[in-house]
């Protein structure tokens, strides 16, 4: 089946600027999955639309923005699913608005494919914005051959305090590590340092990924630390996943099992079923990219 025209370019052109390049993308799901401990399934569908554009100075400078409208089907409505805008060149690229915490060089997937079954949030939790942590609205990246180092900060938040990250990640052929550093003031309840360690990569058919990370509290209390690993093993059209995190403020490990198969032209059936927080969770349907 043909894609209808949402995976379209735009070249518009006017004397006084070079032409300007806007490029629409989306995705969406839609399936079952279990209703939050209470009997019964519940109903999963989301859509994403994502708008960027771009354009360069005279100089030799690039600038744009990108943008991506969802919809759920929880509550029907249009959502801001994130909108930066970004001016790149030789000295490296800087975003402002809906941006990453440099800290996350590298993130686990999540098993089952649709609204996620949560495996990687165990792992995940002392890094970015994860559990209470502040959100940042600039970055700064560089990229030099394998190696991109980054730093990002909020600022003006009000009421909350100074936050900042780092972040650096070397890639040689298929596989990478990296490392990251965040500190975070701005409440009593998350204040502290989390470094972290990111290590994976692309080896034939299996593919791993792996993260560590340790918190360490402003406040009078003991360091925490929290890990996981996403592994990955492909035949032709079916990829098969499987992933583990635990850490010393988890009550039990999670972890969870998936598959995905590829129907073409965008399309995957997926679906997982995963143990978290002592709950078995599980969701299926379909993928789709467009």
């Amino acid at each position: 089946m043909k894609k209808i025209l949402l995976a379209t370019t735009m070249i518009v052109g006017t004397a006084g600027f070079a032409s300007a390049e806007i490029t629409f993308s989306g995705s969406a799901v839609m399936g079952v999955g279990d209703n939050g401990g209470v009997d019964g399934a519940r109903s999963i569908m989301e859509t994403y639309l994502t708008a960027n554009a771009a354009s360069e100075t005279d100089t030799g400078l690039s600038f744009g923005f990108s943008t991506t409208i969802a919809t759920y089907s929880t509550d029907g409505g249009l959502n801001d699913d994130g909108t930066s805008a970004f001016i790149s060149g030789a000295f490296g690229k800087l975003s402002m608005g809906s941006v990453s915490e440099a800290d996350e060089v590298a993130t686990l997937s999540d098993i089952g494919g649709l609204s996620g079954l949560g495996v990687d949030n165990v792992a995940e939790r002392y890094t970015g914005d994860s559990n209470g942590r502040q959100s940042h609205d600039v970055n700064y990246t560089y990229s030099g051959g394998p190696l991109t180092l980054g730093a990002s900060t909020q600022i003006g938040a009000a009421g909350e305090g100074d936050a900042y990250a780092v972040g650096a990640k070397y890639t040689f052929g298929d596989a990478y590590v990296g490392l990251g550093y965040n500190d975070d003031n701005s409440t009593p309840v998350v204040a502290g340092t989390v470094a972290s360690v990111y290590a994976g990569g692309k080896f034939g058919a299996i593919g791993v990924n792996a993260m560590w990370s340790e918190w360490n509290p402003d406040a009078a209390g003991a360091n925490q630390d929290a890990y996981g690993v996403y592994m990955t093993y492909s035949m032709d059209a079916l990829t098969v996943m499987a992933e583990y995190a635990d850490g010393s403020a988890a009550t039990d490990a999670a972890y969870g099992i998936g598959a995905s198969y590829d129907l073409g032209g965008g399309a995957s059936v997926v679906g997982g079923v995963a143990n978290v927080s002592n709950t078995t969770v599980w969701e299926a349907g379909v993928s789709m990219s467009f």
